[in-house]
């Protein structure tokens, strides 16, 4: 009897523990997405700690205690957005699998068309958070992630890829997103034949 109290009180305690982490994991995911929403609408200047809570609905004492400072408050947006874009590439290499550069030119494509459309809100944050953050070592941390995320989806549908290939092809992609959301001129049929002239060009 004592054992079985003692196991039912120990799964009691890690349940509790569990759902603990889960909301702090809450706290942080609305305050990083407030984070990319102000600096998407407004600039990292607008960002502090209570302007995120109110974004965020989130206790002011919240952000302080997950993110010290307004920098850890950026750069773990930066973190996510990051991490969001190679998720997306990600699900690109799941769908396609070995690489054909007409079907990836397609798909890239759709992603760029999406990033300064749907997502033009992160992909401005994103651009923000970079610049703020150039040179810091959080930033350099997060670039260096950044790119062993890239390159390792590179190595995966190409086999063994060039690094410098790789490189090539994301300083492409980027120069073509970056170009799109800063003229706000998009023609759709026009960036699928950039895409699949980059990727013949570099890779086919």
């Amino acid at each position: 009897m004592y054992s079985l109290y003692k196991y039912e009180r120990t799964c009691t305690v890690v349940e509790v523990s569990a759902t603990r982490a889960e909301a702090s994991q809450r706290v942080r995911d609305a305050i990083v997405g407030a984070t990319v929403r102000i600096v998407a609408r407004e600039g990292v200047a607008a960002v502090t700690h209570r302007r995120v809570a109110a974004e965020a609905d989130v206790a002011l004492s919240s952000t302080t205690w997950h993110y010290a400072t307004k920098a850890d408050i950026l750069e773990a947006a930066l973190v996510w957005t990051a991490e969001h874009e190679v998720a997306g590439i990600a699900a690109i290499a799941d769908r396609l699998g070995s690489f054909d550069v007409h079907a990836w030119a397609d798909e890239l494509a759709d992603w760029l068309l999406e990033q300064v459309g749907a997502e033009r809100e992160v992909t401005v944050a994103l651009y923000r958070l970079q610049a703020e953050l150039l040179g810091t070592d959080g930033a350099l941390a997060v670039h260096r992630q950044w790119a062993r995320g890239l390159r390792a989806l590179g190595d995966h549908v190409l086999g063994e890829a060039s690094a410098i290939d790789v490189r090539l092809v994301i300083a492409a992609l980027d120069g073509l997103r970056i170009s799109a959301l800063a003229s706000g001129d998009v023609d759709a049929e026009d960036l699928r034949r950039a895409v699949r002239r980059q990727l013949q060009a570099l890779l086919g």
